[in-house]
């Protein structure tokens, strides 16, 4: 079992900001006890602990607006390098623009992007190109590039 003990929590789903202790159990928050109020029992049966002390802790963050670059411009960042920052930055979900080479207008380059990025420890979305090539000339096939994962 973690504690976090100390931190500022930031609950939207409880809609509260307070400092508080956190108890994790088998990767999951098992309760949040207001500052103060952690029984002794539940400090002693903690296998690691965290001072959080000055620290927010939050859910993680999503960024809607990435541009990971891969694949084609991995030169200026790839999925692993981008899914990296982003955790580093508290975010645990990404989405990628559609912006790369070649673009994401197709199930094929959609799919291989969405593989790849089940290896990193973040989630990475994709979304994908309105018009083939982004040229607005001709429509991509949206309801192929929904059903093979893009959002």
């Amino acid at each position: 079992m973690l504690l976090i003990k100390n931190g500022r929590v930031i609950d939207p789903a409880g809609k509260s900001e307070r400092n508080a202790d956190i108890v994790v159990k088998d990767g999951k928050i098992e309760k949040i006890y207001s500052e103060g109020i952690l029984p002794a029992e539940a400090e002693a049966a903690a296998d690691q602990v965290l001072d959080a002390k000055g620290l927010v802790v939050a859910p993680g963050l999503v960024d809607v607006h990435v541009h990971f670059r891969d694949p084609g411009l991995t030169y200026k960042e790839d999925l692993h390098t981008g899914a990296m920052a982003a955790a580093a930055g508290g975010y645990t979900t990404v989405i990628c623009m559609a912006n790369t080479k070649p673009v994401v207008d197709t199930p094929e380059t959609l799919t291989d992007i969405l593989t790849r990025a089940k290896e990193e420890k973040i989630h990475i979305l994709q979304c994908a190109s309105i018009s083939r090539g982004m040229k607005g000339q001709e429509l991509t096939d949206f309801h192929a590039l929904r059903d093979s994962g893009a959002c």
